[in-house]
């Protein structure tokens, strides 16, 4: 019951994000957003075929790997430090944790056990694990209970490790940037 939800809150916000777009970009929005809110209500057929699966599982990576990019878009092009700026700054750090997890679920369903210590054989079992998981690598702290078994793991939980720390640095510095451009000393 996690997931419906967790995607009907994000999703929801994501609306909000992108109401000011093109009619072609909205399109793409409106289409994976139908995409992401099917499919933790029909997960048994969705995982129940490999084709679909992986397509419902990159449909969720494309949607908030678009939302990330929005929400960036949209920190980086103020001129003003506001606490909007902010929390954007925090959602675009949640949002890529986000698209760790299904990049995670992705890997994990296309090549089986990737992942150790991953209780429970579906999809939807694994949710919340790897969304720990990601956390976890995203910042860093990596206690060891869930570890990559295989390369393909290694490299994708190394590249989001990097990310989440090149994110947060970067991102703090456009931030400072700004504000310090906007306050002069005395």
């Amino acid at each position: 019951m996690v997931w419906p939800i967790n995607m009907l809150l994000l999703g929801l916000g994501a609306i909000a994000v992108n109401r000011d777009k093109g009619t072609f970009r909205r399109g793409v929005f409106l289409v994976l957003f139908v995409g992401i809110m099917i499919v933790p209500f029909v997960n048994s057929y969705v995982f129940g075929t490999r084709t679909i699966g992986l397509l419902g599982l990159s449909v969720y990576i494309l949607f908030y790997l678009q939302l990330f990019i929005e929400v960036l878009r949209q920190v980086t092009r103020t001129d003003e430090v506001t606490v909007r700026v902010i929390l954007g700054a925090v959602c675009g750090y949640l949002i890529l944790i986000v698209i760790a997890v299904f990049a995670f679920l992705l890997l994990d369903y296309w090549i089986p056990n990737s992942f150790n210590n991953l209780a429970g054989g579906s999809v939807p079992d694994k949710y919340i694990q790897v969304s720990y998981f990601s956390m976890i690598t995203l910042s860093t702290i990596g206690y060891g209970d869930i570890t990559p078994a295989n390369d393909s793991a290694r490299l994708l939980a190394a590249f989001f490790g990097i990310t989440g720390q090149f994110y947060m640095v970067a991102l703090v510095g456009i931030l400072i940037s700004k504000f310090t451009s906007r306050n002069p000393k005395p």
